[in-house]
């Protein structure tokens, strides 16, 4: 009895030294993040403001969007801070696992996406996923502490930087020229609209109804698994008006959009917006 408690004192702690080394590296981590975090904080010129002039000269699709996106005498904002609940299915043939993110966004520069999700009954998984300075990672652990993905690599950035431009329609300044948008219209309800970060440059496919609202993005992104660039889109069942910026509010997206691959794997519900 007496070796049998000393094996079991023996296990405890080494599972109690476990603990506490995963415990470190979670802090390690996100004090990393939470540098990056500081590092978008950039915020635009409050004294200058949208008005119409901003929109001469661009295709009358793009002048519908932008004068319903953004509310004339609106602060021209360089980034978004969102709360955001909603469904992620990390796999085909999952389930849908609840969460509730924070992100903040700050176009031609990164983003950083940090997560809660429910996994099963009281265990959940935290998620954080961003693109800086040419980097990108993505990091989920069991119950906080337990790493389950923790990859970052070329691919990988560029996947997130890819995100990072689909994402734009989070801050609709992002698509006026003088922060370096490109507008082709395609019909009376597709533009084209080209933004860059790095030395990354996509074209958004964007769907915009007869009253400016958007209802559908598209783009190629890089899948990091396959390393190759597929379609990737979302569409947009609600908006909503935070700030001055009407954005969408209710999306759903995934990979393959558009094909008969298409697979659907997050719902997103925008619950709060602040710009800077």
């Amino acid at each position: 009895m007496k070796i049998f408690g000393i094996i079991i004192l023996v296990l405890a702690g080494i599972i109690l030294l476990v603990i506490a080394v995963l415990g470190v590296l979670r802090i390690v981590d996100e004090s990393r993040v939470n540098r990056i975090w500081s590092s978008l904080q950039v915020s635009g010129d409050l004294e200058k403001v949208f008005s119409q002039a901003a929109v001469e000269g661009l295709p009358e699709l793009a002048q519908r969007y932008l004068l319903h996106a953004i509310k004339p005498g609106t602060p021209l904002a360089r980034r978004a801070e969102l709360k955001m609940s909603g469904m992620l299915k990390p796999k085909e043939d999952g389930t849908w696992m609840p969460l509730q993110a924070t992100q903040i966004l700050t176009p031609g520069r990164g983003f950083i996406w940090k997560a809660k999700a429910k996994a099963v009954g009281p265990v959940f998984m935290r998620a954080t996923d961003h693109y800086a300075d040419g980097s990108g990672r993505m990091r989920i652990s069991l119950l906080g502490l337990l790493p389950i993905v923790n990859a970052s690599n070329p691919d990988i950035a560029k996947s997130a930087a890819g995100r990072l431009l689909g994402e734009s329609c989070w801050l609709p300044t992002t698509f006026l020229p003088q922060y370096g948008a490109v507008w082709q219209e395609v019909d009376s309800l597709h533009a084209k609209v080209t933004v860059t970060v790095d030395d990354l440059t996509a074209t958004l496919i964007l769907t915009i109804d007869e009253e400016g609202r958007l209802k559908e993005v598209v783009l190629p992104r890089w899948k990091d698994d396959i390393k190759e660039y597929v379609p990737f889109g979302v569409v947009i069942k609600e908006e909503q008006e935070f700030g001055g910026y009407t954005i969408p509010s209710q999306l759903h997206g995934g990979w393959w959009y558009g094909s008969e691959q298409y697979a659907e794997f997050f719902r997103f519900t925008i619950e709060q917006a602040k710009f800077y």
